[in-house]
């Protein structure tokens, strides 16, 4: 190397980086173990096209293995790498029993409430996996207790954003009782979809109380895919 090229080290030790990993992919390329992780579900697919979805070790960072997550493979839906939430069910109770009426109260703050964790990530981790993905989507089920039905008043309903910066707003139909003349869908689903991966995955609801309180619902969190 001639002392005139020193200000293009950095661009060529990038190219010889990236000619590194291309070289490790063909030549010992990764099969989803711990010992053994892919950058994402997609490095993964491509290295072993017959895989069949399921739960295998990625390392976005492609630092040591030891910090590999574990995460769910949709290999039928292109490579997606998802990571599933800890505690996918919010169970059915009467969750606006105690609030005040005429506001938002989120979920974490009701007694016996929480915000919504996935599979162990860590900061790091988490931004090389945005970096090396263009699109993230998820969704969450609002469900009404059994037998009940959804009628025709609307309730606000607002996601707060992983960023914790901002949310989403949205609206669902408010159950009524078993008996209730009306009938309709069961449930409501809510899909997010976006290119801002700062967004997802969704930490917290917060309900608009305004009718009867004491209606019984639940909430099924869905798995956040990055692909």
């Amino acid at each position: 190397m001639y002392l005139s090229d020193k200000s293009n080290y950095p661009l060529l030790k990038t190219l010889l980086d990236s000619l590194q990993q291309d070289l490790r992919f063909f030549i010992d390329p990764p099969d989803g173990t711990k010992e053994h992780p892919a950058t994402t579900c997609l490095e993964l697919m491509l290295s072993h096209p017959n895989l069949s979805s399921g739960m295998y070790y990625i390392d976005p960072n492609q630092g040591s293995p030891a910090d590999a997550l574990l995460v769910y493979c949709n290999f039928s839906a292109g490579g997606q790498t998802c990571l599933p939430p800890l505690q996918p069910q919010i169970p059915m109770k009467s969750w606006l029993k105690d609030t005040m009426p005429d506001s938002f109260t989120w979920l974490s703050a009701i007694d016996g409430g929480f915000q919504f964790d996935y599979m162990e990530t860590g900061v790091v981790q988490m931004r090389f996996l945005r970096l090396n993905s263009k699109f993230v989507k998820q969704n969450i089920t609002f469900s009404c207790q059994p037998n009940s039905h959804q009628g025709s008043n609307e309730r606000d309903i607002k996601f707060l954003a992983d960023s914790r910066r901002q949310s989403f707003l949205g609206t669902l139909l408010d159950c009524e009782p078993v008996g209730s003349p009306h009938t309709g869908p069961r449930e409501s689903v809510f899909q997010f979809e976006t290119e801002d991966l700062e967004l997802l995955p969704i930490r917290d609801l917060a309900l608009f109380g305004h009718s009867d309180t004491t209606e019984q619902f639940e909430f099924t969190v869905g798995q956040v895919c990055f692909s």
